[in-house]
């Protein structure tokens, strides 16, 4: 949950599946202004969300925020980036 006096943003979903046991580029994006999802630098999801709260939580990628039984990603993931200045996806 999120700390006193602050409201955790929903997840950011997509309606998108991939099934097909190929790799595929997954890309988060934050533009200020909105939450944008890619998917092969298709764009899948973007909702508004007007401020980055700060955190001084872990990130976990490939599981679910708690760890718990079942959040955990079910395949290979490989060259994790992250940025701290704008790239084009």
């Amino acid at each position: 949950s999120a700390p006193a006096g602050r409201v955790a943003p929903p997840p950011l979903v997509s309606e998108f599946v991939i099934t097909d046991g190929d790799w595929h580029r997954i890309s988060f994006v934050r533009d200020g202004s909105h939450r944008i999802l890619y998917v092969d630098d298709v764009e899948v999801a973007k909702d508004t969300q007007a401020g980055l709260a700060g955190s001084t939580g872990g990130l976990y990628i490939g599981a679910g925020k708690n760890l718990e039984a079942g959040s955990f990603f079910s395949g290979l993931i490989d060259d994790v980036c992250i940025y701290n200045r704008a790239v084009t996806p």
